[in-house]
């Protein structure tokens, strides 16, 4: 069985695993994907003492922060962090989730500015008028059923898209229904996992 996601608050300490999603968040992580030198330089810059060599504490040691990559995504953040690809990460609608609950924290903690910018709330209505005006929403809405094709419409993919890419658009989708707070679109997120979780190969 899985871990659960990550639900407890951040450590009013530095540590490695904290400030990278802080740094994550801060690049706008949220709505975008962000190259991980990038965080790794972000977090770098929020927590030189912790992330720089021994010997030359002015440069960072990626080694920490790809170690501490490792660790959020296996043990200590899990399911905050979406995997979009081998270079780059967003946070998934758990991950924003969870900073903007313990931003007085984080933000005490490691400081640091605004995130960069922010998907515009247009950029979420466009994606969810796409989805609630499809066949696939409606048929879900009406009957309880989803087809894979109709579905792939609608997220804007194929329906031989690999699980990855499937699953970074639920996390778009996810991300929407919770800035736009539409529960009916969750729920349709969450009925779209669970179909594609029996359906799509390389779905774990």
């Amino acid at each position: 069985m899985g871990q659960s996601i990550r639900t407890s608050p951040p450590s009013g300490e530095p540590n490695n695993q904290d400030v990278f999603i802080w740094a994550l968040y801060l690049l706008g992580g949220a709505d975008l994907d962000i190259d991980v030198e990038a965080i790794y330089l972000k977090s770098f810059d929020l927590a030189p003492a912790r992330l720089g060599w021994r010997t030359r504490p002015d440069l960072p040691d990626y080694k920490k922060t790809a170690k501490a990559l490792q660790s959020i995504e296996a043990t200590t953040h899990v399911g905050l962090v979406h995997r979009v690809g081998p270079y780059t990460r967003r946070l998934t609608a758990e991950g924003v989730r969870w900073i903007e609950k313990f931003m007085p924290i984080l933000s005490s903690v490691y400081s640091g500015d605004a995130p960069v910018r922010a998907a515009a709330t247009n950029d979420h209505e466009r994606r969810r008028q796409r989805i609630v005006s499809s066949p696939a929403y409606a048929a879900w809405r009406t009957v309880g059923e989803i087809d894979l094709f109709d579905s792939a419409d609608a997220f804007e993919c194929s329906a031989a898209s690999p699980a990855s890419v499937w699953r970074g658009r639920l996390e778009e989708a996810r991300r929407a229904a919770d800035v736009l707070r539409d529960g009916e679109l969750a729920q349709f997120v969450e009925s779209m996992q669970r179909f594609l979780a029996t359906n799509v190969g390389g779905w774990k």
